[in-house]
């Protein structure tokens, strides 16, 4: 899946989770290379040039709520190490996963 933030910036980013609270879709992105972590942007900020959600997998997050989580970030830690605080090896770790492919 690809959104294109709203920001005046017009970029192109890769979403890697997608989850709803209280009917608000929102998507953990990449938003620059170098950015060491996922940053949140809700659909109303953004809109989606790439629907496609394959490769992701059905989750619960910690609230019980749905989540879609890419394959590359679900495994282990990786997601919450992504997230908070931001970790540069992290974000070095799913692009490593990502560039061996997903493992049959």
């Amino acid at each position: 899946m690809k959104i294109m933030e709203r920001d005046g910036f017009g970029r192109v980013v890769d979403v890697y989770a997608i989850y709803w609270i209280d009917g608000i879709r929102y998507h953990l992105v990449i938003p620059y290379e170098g950015y060491h972590g996922l940053m949140i942007v809700t659909a109303a900020e953004s809109d989606l040039i790439d629907p496609s959600i394959d490769g992701f997998v059905l989750r619960k997050t910690s609230s019980g709520n749905d989540m879609l989580v890419y394959w590359a970030a679900e495994q282990g830690d990786l997601l919450d190490r992504l997230i908070d605080p931001p970790d540069s090896e992290a974000v070095a770790e799913l692009k490593r996963r990502i560039s061996e492919g997903r493992k049959a």
